[in-house]
């Protein structure tokens, strides 16, 4: 039980330091942030499994809907879809199963780059934007996905961070 609560607070953590302190290393005129709550619920998926993924990443897109006033249970979607999807690499015991670095990065590249398209194609969906298909990924699905990548490379550098061990 402790070791679930300290992934929740871990998931609090993010979703404050996203929701007040993010826009400080914000780049470009487009707000480009990295979405440090994603990889958080991406994060309780490996080591908890997809229900618990599936959990935190509905309680954290859920409060970050709530908290930033935009499309209520946008997120929550995202994330709850996110956080299944990460389940599927859960830890286990079993040495010869290890999600190595390269795999990891890869795993938070693909789901960030899925994360950021679903969310910016429904986001200027309703906007009445004036963008394209091409330019929403150009301008802010792969900076975004790329700058996620970026940060989540912390995670790799602490100390029992270096390997996850999975199931797949």
């Amino acid at each position: 039980m402790l070791r679930i609560l300290k992934y929740y607070i871990l998931l609090i953590i993010l979703i404050i330091i996203q929701n007040t302190f993010i826009w400080l290393i914000s780049v470009s005129e487009y707000n480009i942030v990295p979405d440090l709550v994603l990889v958080g619920v991406l994060l309780m998926g490996i080591k908890r499994g997809k229900i618990e993924g599936m959990l935190s990443g509905f309680f954290a897109g859920l409060t970050l809907d709530i908290t930033a006033g935009s499309f209520l249970g946008l997120l929550a979607l995202i994330y709850t879809l996110m956080g299944f999807t990460a389940g599927f690499f859960q830890e286990t015991k079993d040495k010869e199963k290890t999600l190595s670095r390269k795999q990891f990065m890869l795993l938070i590249a693909v789901i960030s780059f899925i994360s950021n398209f679903i969310y910016f194609q429904i986001y200027f969906l309703t906007a009445a934007s004036i963008h394209s298909f091409l330019e929403i990924i150009y301008i802010y699905v792969l900076p975004s996905t790329v700058y996620t990548l970026l940060i989540s490379i912390i995670y790799i550098l602490i100390p029992g961070g270096r390997q996850l061990n999975s199931s797949y």
